[in-house]
This record gives structure tokens, C-alpha cells and sequence, in this order.
């Protein structure tokens, strides 16, 4: 039985509310998850204390799945900590993949009601929030939200992370320059940059992360090669703030005046002609070389490349991955693309490259810069002429 206002207080705002014990919590809290097959990200704010997540019609989220059990959970304050009690449901309650009968939620925390998922979410409110009654329609949504929201924070706060570097030679064998590759250096989240990138996508924060990829592995760079070549790459929303985009480069150009720097976009996201003309038109004023990356992996980008050609073209993997076995229609496909940009002024680079017979059909094509295992695996050691 409550000894606060909060089951019988109407409209509470969001800025202001009583927990079962009375104590008054300045902060919203909010559990976001995807629903009714969506693929889109919705926020569910929890506007009264204590809260029912359930399918029965009194619960204050109410989930329509098999899986939930009528009174499911509940959350709730116990001396100003955010606690979620499990309410002896069928399938049980999870925080962070592992079952729970009650314990403390934080946010960025994955919490399952059954085989609903969602993650908690703690912000100073903006606006006051009216009450209202949530009813979710929806099916198995388990493992859709990554874990490691708290952990990727931290990582941005604290700047741990590191980066490798693959080498790129030229059709004699010998150096051209070298890929920066981002890597996490917190002990609780992977190392590889795709699933931090997944996490940072699903709390908006892809970009500062980009960018501190960028940053660290510049300086690292830096202190290994200072006036070596390096490419480095851009997350695809990045575009989406080409102001912010081109004042990092330039901040970095000033940092590191004597690296010689190759700025590569996946060709994926060169749809837009005019951005991407002012894009390298900028790049060139700052002394850094621009890339189109993994060409031909998808819809390969004619009409840009014809109106906005870059310095240098990355063949996707894809198109080189045993050129040397493959049918003759893919070798000619590969051949008519190196023509084509050998006719435009481009400069062409294979990635992927693993062995010796892919290096020779490839040196046949006239393709001018390579990179691949068969020349060296990404390295933070790497030893510069």
C-alpha cells in the first residue's frame, strides 16, 4: 500500500514526482525501445511512481505479448535509487541479460520484460510531460538494443580508444601510405569499431565518436610517421553536418600540418553532387586528399564520380576477393572501371588483396595502389621508412 500521492495523483509532471516512499525525484525517466515492428526508436516516459509494466489494462505500460505476464514488474524509488522489482512473472524480468527478482536500474541499462526489451533512460527534464496511458503492440524484440550504453560514455568521456594502421603499396611493393582503423580501448566493450559504432548509433553519439577516432588516431600517427600518408575515413552522418565535418579536418590540417592525409568516403553515401563537390573543393584548399571507399559494393556512383571525381578510387573487396580464379565477366567489369578512371585522372587502389595471384592479375589490370593481408595486417607497431 502506497504512503505517497503517486497512485492517486493526476497529470504529474515529469520534473517533479513522489515515489512509494514519498520522496520527490527531480529527474525523467524513460524506457525506449523498438515496437510494433518498427524500425524506428520509441521513448516511453515513466510518469508516475510506482510503475506497472504489464498486460493488464491498470499498468501504466501495458505490453500485449504472450510472453508478459499481467502484473510483469514495476518500478520504482527505494531511498532515491531507480529499482525495478520483478512481480513473480512467468518469464521473468532482465537487467542486462541476466535475471533479476529487484535490483537498481541505471540508465543505459537493457532491461526485458519477458521477451520485450528496452533501455533505460535517465535525463534532466526540458518540458513538463503530461500523464498518459501507454499500450504497446508488438512481438519478439529481444537483442534489438546493444548493451554497453553506459560503458560507451564513459569511453567518449575518457577518450580510450586507440587505432591501427594497414599498409597501402604501390605496384612495385613498396610504401605508399597507411589506413587508420579506430579501435575501442575499454576493457568492457569490444575493441573492433562495428559494434561500438552499433551502440553509438543507437544513443545518437556516432559522430563523436567518429571524431574521436579520428582525432586519437591522427595523433598516434602523428608520433609514428610524421610526414607519412595516411587515409582516414568518416562515419556516413557526418554528411549530415558538412560545417561541423569540415572544421574537425581543419583543426586536424592545423594539428598536424606535415602528415599528408587522404579523407575517404564510402561511395555509398556520395548521392549528393553539389556536397560532395564542396566537400573536396575544401579538402583540396587544406592540403588533403579525397577517396571514394569500397567502390562497387553496392550501386557503384557513375554520375558523381563523373561530376566530382576524386584523387583516388578504393575497389571494394568484393570486386577483388579471388580475381584470380574469378569469371572472366567480373575480371572485364574490373577492367572496364580501371579504364574508365585511368581516362578521368583518378588514381585506383584494390583492398582485400591476400595473395600473390590476385597481386599480378591486378598489376595486369594497370591498378597503382594496393592493400590487403598479403602486404601486412593492421598494426599499432608498425615500422615506417
Amino acid at each position: 500500500m502506497s504512503d505517497g500521492p503517486s497512485a492517486q495523483t493526476p497529470a504529474l509532471r515529469a520534473s517533479s514526482f513522489y515515489s512509494r516512499d514519498g520522496i520527490m525525484t527531480h529527474y525523467c525517466w524513460y524506457l525506449e525501445g523498438y515496437v510494433e515492428g518498427s524500425e524506428r526508436l520509441r521513448r516511453f516516459q515513466i510518469h508516475r511512481l510506482p510503475f506497472r509494466v504489464g498486460r493488464h489494462e491498470s499498468c501504466e505500460l501495458i505490453l500485449n505479448s504472450a510472453q508478459v505476464s499481467r502484473h510483469h514488474a514495476e518500478i520504482d524509488l527505494r531511498a532515491g535509487v531507480l529499482m525495478v522489482n520483478d512481480l513473480a512473472s512467468t518469464n521473468g524480468t532482465f537487467v542486462n541479460h541476466q535475471a533479476i527478482t529487484e535490483t537498481r536500474l541505471s540508465h543505459g541499462d537493457i532491461v526485458h520484460f519477458g521477451d520485450q526489451e528496452f533501455r533505460m533512460i535517465e535525463e534532466r527534464p526540458t518540458v513538463a510531460v503530461e500523464e498518459e496511458r501507454t499500450s504497446i503492440r508488438s512481438t519478439n524484440l529481444t537483442q534489438k538494443l546493444p548493451s554497453g550504453a553506459r560503458q560507451l560514455q564513459e569511453l567518449l568521456q575518457t577518450g580510450q580508444v586507440s587505432a591501427v594502421f594497414q599498409p597501402i603499396v604501390n605496384a612495385n611493393g613498396e610504401p605508399f601510405g597507411y589506413e587508420m582503423l579506430g579501435r575501442g580501448a575499454l576493457e568492457q566493450l569490444p575493441t573492433a569499431p562495428w559494434p561500438l559504432f552499433q551502440i553509438a548509433e543507437s544513443l545518437d553519439l556516432e559522430v563523436p565518436l567518429s571524431e574521436l577516432f579520428r582525432q586519437r588516431g591522427l595523433q598516434l600517427a602523428h608520433g609514428l610517421g610524421p610526414n607519412r600518408r595516411f587515409f582516414f575515413n568518416i562515419h556516413p552522418r557526418e554528411l549530415q553536418d558538412p560545417d561541423r565535418l569540415l572544421a574537425c579536418i581543419e583543426r586536424t590540417r592545423l594539428a598536424f600540418p606535415n602528415l599528408s592525409l587522404v579523407f575517404e568516403m564510402h561511395e555509398a553515401a556520395a548521392t549528393n553532387a553539389i556536397l560532395i563537390r564542396r566537400i573536396r573543393d575544401q579538402l583540396q584548399g587544406l592540403g588533403v586528399g579525397f577517396a571514394y571507399d569500397d567502390f562497387g559494393a553496392g550501386q557503384a556512383r557513375l554520375i558523381e564520380l563523373t561530376e566530382v571525381p576524386p584523387d583516388i578510387v578504393k575497389f571494394d573487396i568484393a570486386l577483388i576477393r579471388d580475381i584470380d580464379t574469378a569469371p572472366s565477366a567480373k575480371r572485364q567489369m574490373l577492367e572496364m572501371f580501371q579504364r574508365y578512371l585511368l581516362e578521368l585522372g583518378v588514381a585506383t587502389l584494390a583492398e582485400g588483396v591476400e595473395t600473390e595471384p590476385e597481386f599480378k592479375i591486378l598489376q595486369e589490370l594497370g591498378i597503382q595502389y594496393f592493400q590487403g593481408y598479403y602486404f601486412g595486417k593492421p598494426s599499432a607497431n608498425l615500422k615506417f621508412d
